[in-house]
């Protein structure tokens, strides 16, 4: 039996997958929150989601006898996401905003290069850290669209600057 939401794979009974495609139809992304559901960027004209990271694996918890031992509190797994085949540019390119300047470090698909998102800089933040942030990544709206809606064959209206670009799968 097929399942209304070809999006969704269940894992258990309580969890579930959204998978996310570029609009070349490559698998960039897969969340246990929908995008719809994550915080937007306010004070950014782009109205980026903003979806947290896991941190990134140390050698102690690579171990097989510590894996498990050290298990994330519950709080930590409400929400979990992954880029999966997105390419990060090494270079970060500075943009001009509202506020003044960012340091953006691009996310582009993998496949076909398109920028679905972006991570900032530590510069931009108060406090002593440098470099780019790796706790948290900004995905472009219209950037991405759905498993369901890639099978389905879904027109794609993208907004960008003052126009509006069709996307049509095909």
């Amino acid at each position: 039996m097929s399942s209304p939401h070809p999006e969704k794979i269940s894992l258990a009974a309580s969890s579930t997958v959204y998978t996310y495609h570029c609009l070349c139809s490559h698998l960039l992304l897969a969340t246990t929150t929908p995008l719809p559901a994550l915080p937007t960027r306010q004070n950014s004209l782009d109205k980026a989601h903003i979806m947290p990271l896991p941190p990134p694996p140390t050698a102690h918890s690579q171990s097989p006898r510590h894996r498990h031992a050290h298990s994330e509190p519950a709080a930590s797994l409400d929400h979990y996401g992954l880029l999966l085949s997105a390419t990060l540019d090494r270079k970060p390119e500075i943009v001009r905003s509202d506020d003044g300047f960012e340091k953006r470090y691009m996310q582009r698909c993998g496949r076909c290069a398109l920028v679905v998102g972006y991570q900032l800089d530590w510069q931009q933040f108060a406090g002593e850290r440098v470099g780019r942030r790796e706790d948290v990544v900004f995905l472009l709206p219209g950037g991405l669209m759905t498993t369901r809606e890639m099978v389905m064959g879904k027109k794609v209206d993208v907004e960008i600057g003052v126009g509006t670009v069709e996307v049509v799968q095909g």
